[in-house]
């Protein structure tokens, strides 16, 4: 894109969709307005701005100029979202969406906001630790989004694209340097048609290496927190038999990384037990403690290596014409995550007596609230989705049935360390677990457009049928100065109808509103981890939402907005267990959530762009039970929702230079906050982490772009140069409490960097 339409970023772009439709050139766009996005959040493509439901679309130029190859990058570029870093490895997101989401990472839980991959279901927060060198859109579909996607999207859900094999060929290469010896490197490969078919293979590599930044004695840069090792390779074939459109991406990346924890707080007694032992074992490290970022930590030898994540997955997509005005489509896909993630959640080591060593010999040991040295996980899913889609008078339809399989093992191996007096207790815990999920669905969604009314109004009805089948078998091995075993399995099925409706009507061409109605809910499960824990119901949520769509001046003004509010019941909670110290989901009654969402974007002129959003949330538990004294009591007016930032906000300015012999420069200047958020749901289970919080995020970031340079007929140059992070804002990313102590993750510091393209 040029001239003006190159100033799309934030909130614009254009790409082509596969589907039922075709885009086609908007002949406003293309003299300098605000382009559009096509999406297919409602399985079928459309104009993002005539979906009548809240969405942020991301592709084209803003895709390139952000560099988003990863999940995490977008937190900033919509309302209400939210993505933080997993404890199991520093690049497995976990995604909040309106304040829901969940924090753990571990094999056996569900999301709340679903992840779509080309089209299929990836829910496990490790399968996300991967870059996509070929992304083409993201779609960011806000609230329960249950007919459609189905289970796990009571958040929403998210949807990557990458790009199809073209016709033409081409090619495409990237390198780039920043801040902790950050390199990376990666191409897109396009072959056009092969020969004389109508076959194309599109080949996709990435690979990038970073240093720590959280130093650790002993221990090279490349092996500090914070560090990372990925490579991603992706390829795709397409190309038909007669009328049957064939469509094989496939995808695999390894990540290897590790995640550095610091102690932030801790009682009073915890806090001179460890100072006393470390200050009686000056040959070990002191204790590490502080509420600001050190960026230090004592590797405990214990733990040994970084954590490694490989997953790889293969889509393969069928579409066949059955009628004139009808479309069968299959999507089948089957995936694997083979992990082995080392966990230190205790942050730094110290020595001291142990009055049960390991070694009887070695009484003096290396000291930690929790290590956990080997967490060796498999994950195995296979789904088969098949739509029917079609078009009858003034009706469109999509009709569909899904089947989901998955089977996870997981081995969490953890060291535990408690004071007893001048000397220490240790407890070894093996905790071993097989689950197996089995999920069966039919939806469908009808949407009436009388042509009586120019198809200003639509209606739009829609439903989904689901039966979940979960069995789970859990060992667990227990050792201070004896052994204990245990042994537990559990088995259970769920139902569940969804529901969703929309009215809207387009008053004016570029002016839409609407009304919604959505459920959804999140599947049932078992406390794999938790000794004794009961296992949780489903998680049900239903959305009443009114909206509008606004495309004004000649498209140099978008404006859309909303107002929302979800209620729901059962909702599920993560806690921490401090005397056990471990993870367990619990079901917290009732809840409701209200707020509103703007995002906008405006061209001033042909060389200046101002855009930006902003999300408000606001919940309540309308009920929390708790058993209190041997008696359940609601605690709903002292419960709080960790990790919710009841206000996100994300203000943007670009200014584009004419075409100059050098090229187009860009100059362009992001700032988004997010407010502090608590990290505790229940005080009296988070004695130590209570009185915390997150810390307002606050990131403001600038890039230099200069594109268009010149280097020959046929070959594109582009260099970037930016800063993230430049006020080197630190929070914290996650928190836990361990009775004795809280430890927390940092945000990542300020960095810099470079980049320079070349398109062939």
């Amino acid at each position: 894109m040029r001239g003006g339409t190159a100033l799309s970023v934030a909130f614009v772009g254009l790409v082509s969709a596969p589907a039922f439709a075709e885009e086609q050139a908007d002949p406003v766009a293309s003299q300098g307005g605000l382009a559009d996005i096509i999406v297919t959040a409602r399985r079928r493509a459309e104009r993002a701005e005539t979906a009548p439901l809240p969405i942020t679309a991301i592709g084209g130029k803003d895709i390139e100029q952000r560099v988003l190859t990863r999940l995490s990058a977008l937190a900033d570029l919509a309302p209400n979202l939210k993505i933080t870093q997993g404890s199991g490895s520093a690049n497995a997101p976990v995604v909040f969406i309106r304040g829901i989401g969940t924090l753990s990472t571990t094999l056996y839980t569900e999301p709340a906001v679903a992840l779509y991959v080309d089209g299929v279901y990836t829910p496990r927060a490790t399968s996300a630790a991967f870059d996509l060198p070929d992304l083409e859109r993201v779609e960011v579909l806000r609230g329960p989004q249950g007919t459609l996607f189905g289970r796990n999207t009571t958040g929403g859900a998210i949807m990557l694209v990458t790009q199809a094999p073209t016709d033409e060929p081409s090619a495409k290469v990237s390198i780039g340097y920043g801040r902790y010896d950050d390199k990376m490197l990666s191409a897109v490969l396009q072959t056009g048609a092969i020969g004389q078919s109508d076959w194309r293979l599109k080949l996709g590599a990435n690979w990038r290496q970073r240093d720590g930044w959280v130093r650790t004695p002993g221990l090279s840069k490349s092996d500090w927190g914070g560090n990372e090792k990925d490579l991603g390779l992706t390829a795709a074939l397409a190309g038909s038999f007669g009328d049957l459109e064939i469509d094989n991406r496939f995808r695999y990346a390894r990540n290897v990384s590790f995640t550095a924890w610091q102690a932030i707080g801790g009682t009073p007694a915890a806090i001179t037990a460890y100072t006393n032992s470390a200050a009686a074992n000056p040959s070990g490290p002191p204790l590490v403690l502080s509420p600001k970022a050190l960026d230090l930590s004592y590797r405990d030898p214990r733990i040994q290596g970084n954590a490694v994540i490989k997953s790889w997955g293969d889509t393969l997509t069928l579409t066949y014409p059955i009628a004139e005005t009808a479309q069968f489509k299959s999507i089948t896909n089957y995936a694997e995550i083979d992990q082995h993630l080392r966990n230190y959640l205790g942050g730094s080591y110290i020595l001291g007596t142990v009055l049960n060593p390991r070694n009887p010999a070695q009484r003096v040991e290396p000291i930690s609230v929790h290590a956990a040295p080997t967490n060796p996980g498999t994950q195995k899913q296979l789904s088969q989705e098949v739509q029917v889609a079609g078009d009858l008078a003034d009706f469109e339809y999509v009709l569909g049935l899904y089947y989901w399989w998955e089977k996870v093992n997981e081995n969490v191996t953890t060291v535990l360390n408690s004071p007893v007096g001048a000397a220490w207790i240790r407890l070894d815990r093996s905790v071993t677990y097989e689950q197996t999920t089995k999920s069966y669905a039919a939806f469908g969604e009808v949407k009436w457009k009388p042509a009586s009314l120019d198809e200003k109004l639509e209606v739009t009805v829609g439903g989904r049928y689901t039966k979940d089948k979960r069995d789970i078998a859990t060992g667990i091995v227990q050792t201070t100065t004896t052994t204990t075993t245990t042994n537990q399995v559990g088995k259970n099925d769920w139902s569940n109808f969804g529901y969703s409706g929309s009215i809207s009507y387009r008053w004016v061409p570029g002016f839409m509103t609407y009304g919604r109605i959505a459920s959804s809910f999140r599947a049932g499960g078992f406390n794999a981890l938790a000794p004794g824990s009961p296992g949780w119901d489903p998680e049900k949520a239903i959305t009443y939402e009114l909206g509008w769509k606004l495309t004004a001046l000649n498209r140099h003004l978008r404006l859309d907005g909303n107002v929302f509010q979800i209620d729901y019941d059962n909702l599920q909670v993560n806690q921490f267990n401090s005397v056990t110290r471990t993870n367990f989901i619990v079901n917290a009654a009732k809840a409701r959530y209200r707020g509103f969402e703007l995002e906008g974007a405006l061209l001033l002129g042909e060389h200046v762009q101002l855009d930006g959003n902003v999300g408000y949330v606001d919940p309540k538990y309308k009920e929390y039970n708790q058993i209190v004294g041997g008696v359940v009591t609601n605690v709903g007016s002292t419960a709080h929702f960790a990790y919710l930032s009841k206000w996100s906000t994300h203000v943007g300015a670009q200014v584009k230079t004419s075409p100059m012999p050098m090229g187009v420069a860009t100059f362009r200047v992001d700032y988004s906050t997010k407010s502090s958020a608590r990290l505790a749901v229940i005080d009296s289970l988070a004695p130590t982490l209570q009185g915390f919080r997150t810390g307002t995020q606050k990131e403001l970031s600038a890039r230099v772009i200069l594109s268009d340079i010149p280097a020959g007929d046929n070959v594109k140059l582009t260099a970037q140069l930016f800063g993230e992070n430049l006020t080197n804002n630190r929070y914290y990313s996650f928190a836990t409490d361990f009775g004795s102590l809280a430890t927390a993750i940092f945000n990542r510091p300020r960095t810099w960097g470079a980049r320079l393209t070349a398109e062939f």
